[in-house]
């Protein structure tokens, strides 16, 4: 059961939130002082991120408490590494200074569906190369240097489900886990598996508020349908569940977003996260991008679900391009992606080499 915090208990608990915070920074810089001024830039830097306001909401689950789908849960052990490496980020110490806090990672090149707007056109249905162990083998270092959120992807990783448990039952009470889906085969039993391997959250896509014009973009016709049942599946078994929705012009136009949004609110979704499409996969070279009267309309979609006290019983808006306009992308220097051959880029959507030292700046060129 997920339960919306509002008012009152809202306060106190992200005060205790912040206290956790300073103490992490306590231990890490050995100086109370410092941790608070190194506290006191996180947060400014987050209210510019948000244009000066505050959420009115977080969502309440087994005792956790969650902002959106890009912070860990708080009390967790991944709450207080991803955090450590966020004040790492604004002020490192002489013996550590990786950033790095959250690794996405695509686990298969399978999939049941044909999105018109796939960023893995190029890769998807052949052979998977990286076993299991493969895969330990990679992610087992960047948890023990302290990444905080692991995000697994695809394809449809819910098609090696397998080894998608065993991976969750890996990095179960060290790391905040999410599964990035489409809804293939999660069923009831499927989602109380994956809620007892550790999985915290899973962000569902859904394209279109009609089930005929979210089955043609996806190419499926009971892409739907997996939608429906598997937002229910996870809401029941306490899984924290997130749209992932990119829309084209058409949809944004017609205030499609907003349906989804009403959409979201009834089936008791806790986030909406909007994507903005990019050329890349089967974009790529496509006259795809948003217009600017587009994105500021999202934009202002966001803060209005977000900050009017009006829309509280609403889902949380997440627009992470409109955040853009005052925070660069961590692509590269606080995340990055794995890809289903083992290689590292900065993001999903760009595929540079990443340099071996720290970086300062974003190394994200879909971002530019």
């Amino acid at each position: 059961m997920i339960k919306r915090v509002v008012g009152i208990e809202y306060h106190a608990i992200r005060f205790l939130m912040l206290i956790n915070i300073w103490w992490i920074g306590t231990r890490l810089y050995k100086n109370p002082f410092k941790s608070m001024v190194v506290l006191i830039k996180l947060l400014q830097n987050f209210t510019r991120m948000m244009g000066g306001k505050t959420l009115v909401r977080a969502f309440k689950m087994e005792g956790k408490y969650a902002w959106d789908m890009f912070n860990p849960a708080w009390p967790s052990p991944g709450f207080n590494a991803f955090f450590k490496r966020h004040l790492i980020e604004i002020q490192a110490t002489q013996e550590d200074n990786r950033a790095l806090r959250r690794l996405i990672v695509a686990i298969t090149k399978r999939c049941p569906l044909a999105c018109a707007h796939c960023s893995e056109a190029a890769t998807l249905y052949q052979k998977d190369v990286l076993s299991l162990t493969d895969y330990y083998d990679k992610i087992d270092p960047f948890v023990d240097q302290g990444v905080g959120q692991l995000v697994f992807s695809g394809g449809e990783p819910l098609s090696r489900f397998d080894e998608l448990i065993s991976l969750l039952e890996r990095y179960q009470n060290r790391c905040d886990q999410w599964v990035y889906t489409s809804g293939y085969g999660l069923t009831l039993e499927r989602a109380k598996r994956l809620k007892a391997s550790g999985l915290n959250g899973v962000a569902i896509s859904l394209d279109h508020y009609d089930p005929n014009e979210h089955n043609a973009f996806r190419g499926n016709v009971n892409s739907f349908e997996w939608v429906e049942q598997s937002v229910s599946h996870c809401l029941e078994v306490g899984i924290l569940v997130a749209l992932n929705v990119c829309p084209t012009r058409a949809l944004v136009d017609e205030h499609g977003v907003e349906r989804i949004i009403e959409w979201a609110k009834n089936k008791g979704v806790p986030i909406v996260n909007i994507l903005e499409p990019r050329a890349v996969g089967n974009y790529q070279d496509k006259d795809i991008a948003l217009n600017a009267k587009q994105l500021d309309h999202l934009w202002k979609l966001s803060e209005r679900f977000n900050f009017e006290k009006v829309h509280i019983t609403y889902p949380t808006v997440l627009f992470p391009a409109g955040y853009r306009k005052q925070m660069t992308c961590g692509g590269g220097r606080s995340y990055i992606f794995l890809d289903f051959d083992g290689q590292l880029y900065p993001c999903p959507f760009c595929k540079l080499p990443l340099p071996k030292e720290r970086v300062e700046e974003s190394l994200c060129e879909a971002a530019a």
